[in-house]
């Protein structure tokens, strides 16, 4: 497996000189051998590593007992190691969000507390299988069936060349002790059930059935990758001109269309929506689809008329409260102890008061807005940004950017470039962060 994992972090450049690596760690196997595995390699390839774990607050005293395993295992091997605490029953109810949803959002935001480079997760070859089952079962385009990508943004998967008994010999060859979750044997849940019984029958039938699993999603990731950079192409050319999206091939003017959905509201259409789509192309009108977004056609172009447009505003950051037609924006200057003792909130900006030495401007979002994002490693389009963490339309042309002059630092729930951000020399922080209406 250790060789494996090195081939991975290796062809997809996971891993830089100098790296912080935050791990998600909830002591089950897979992640006590990724940890375990990175550990091995830190001095050799001079990276460092801290264990980030989140008590979810749902399984009691089965929970309490992973993160006393987890503590004293990163305890073992001097391994820095954060645990945080959630409620994650609660903080769903009062998101209006699935536990799932919100334990994901939570884990996330655990780990960027964490100021890493890098987030390791313990997925597998044997979890992206069952990733790629489960949308062929839903019903899936070629995109579902590429698996788990090794690599996102600043998100690492090492294990993801790894079978599920790859990381069991590494567990044993190597004595290492794990905790089971009990709820993992519950076939209730769809992913469980294709885990425990529908593909060990699989593995039956041929037991290279992973293996080969892998070829093939290798393959739908190459066709995705050529279609998506066809329909980039194409709408760079061509705009969303009507008449040349309905003249393309049924495969091409699918993707074409799916680009342009996910460029213009974040989220791609149903089928049965594709085909409405796909309808008014020729004959013009509109159509609702599957998010509540509107798709109509005007004057020969492909058009999403959703996004209200509301008032501008521009003003000097400082401390205060500031209504915004989104919600309460709150802005306060704080000491490191202060800081430390916040509470989590969703959207939010921080900023090293010192290091920008004065207020920036806060305006709503305009056309062709971007900023570099180095939470993430990227720079992005405010209009792709907000599709991304799925922001509602009609509301975003209100949604705050932050300038020194007339460049955008960032917005909320990104995290500026090092040379403003917060760190261990931070003496004084400028906390923005927008209550919701």
């Amino acid at each position: 497996m250790r060789e494996k994992v090195i081939e991975t972090i290796k062809q997809y450049a996971m891993i830089a000189l100098g790296d912080t690596i935050a791990v998600g760690v909830s002591g089950g196997k897979d992640s006590i051998a990724l940890l375990h595995v990175l550990y091995t390699l830190h001095e050799e390839y001079a990276f460092s590593l801290h264990a980030v774990h989140v008590h979810h607050g749902i399984r009691a005293e089965e929970a309490d007992r992973d993160e006393r395993f987890v503590k004293a295992f990163c305890e073992k091997y001097g391994i820095e190691c954060s645990c945080f605490h959630y409620d994650v029953p609660q903080l769903a109810k009062e998101r209006k969000i699935s536990e799932e949803t919100c334990g994901r959002e939570l884990r996330y935001a655990a780990f960027e507390s964490i100021k890493a480079d890098k987030i390791a997760t313990a997925h597998t070859l044997s979890d992206s299988v069952e990733t790629m089952l489960f949308h062929l079962v839903r019903g899936s385009g070629s995109r579902g069936m590429c698996g788990i990508p090794p690599k996102r943004e600043n998100i690492i998967r090492p294990l993801i060349a790894c079978s599920g008994e790859d990381v069991l010999a590494y567990l044993k060859e190597n004595a290492l002790e794990y905790m089971t979750d009990s709820t993992n044997d519950d076939v209730s849940y769809s992913r469980n059930a294709l885990r425990l019984n529908v593909i060990p029958r699989l593995k039956d039938i041929n037991p290279s059935f992973e293996t080969n699993a892998a070829k093939t999603m290798e393959v739908f990731k190459e066709q995705t990758a050529y279609f998506e950079n066809f329909a980039a192409r194409f709408c760079k050319k061509n705009g969303y001109d009507a008449a040349k999206i309905v003249a393309l091939e049924p495969a091409l003017r699918h993707e074409v269309i799916r680009y342009i959905c996910r460029e213009e509201i974040g989220t791609v259409p149903e089928y049965s929506h594709m085909a409405a789509i796909c309808d008014i192309l020729q004959s013009g009108g509109s159509v609702q689809i599957n998010s509540g977004a509107v798709v109509r056609v005007r004057r020969g172009m492909l058009e999403f008329p959703g996004e209200e447009k509301k008032e501008a505003y521009s003003f000097e950051a400082k401390e205060g409260k500031y209504h915004l037609p989104i919600g309460i924006l709150h802005i306060q200057l704080l000491n490191c102890k202060q800081f430390e003792n916040l509470a989590y909130h969703r959207f939010s900006f921080t900023l090293d008061y010192d290091k920008i030495n004065a207020y920036p401007i806060c305006r709503n979002k305009r056309t062709g807005d971007a900023f570099y994002d180095a939470k993430r490693g990227v720079s992005k389009s405010m209009k792709k940004y907000l599709n991304e963490i799925g922001f509602e339309p009609e509301k975003r042309s209100a949604f705050p950017v932050f300038c020194m002059g007339q460049t955008v630092i960032g917005t909320l729930g990104s995290t500026p470039q090092k040379d403003m951000a917060v760190d261990g020399d931070t003496k004084k922080v400028l906390y923005l962060y927008l209550e919701e209406q």
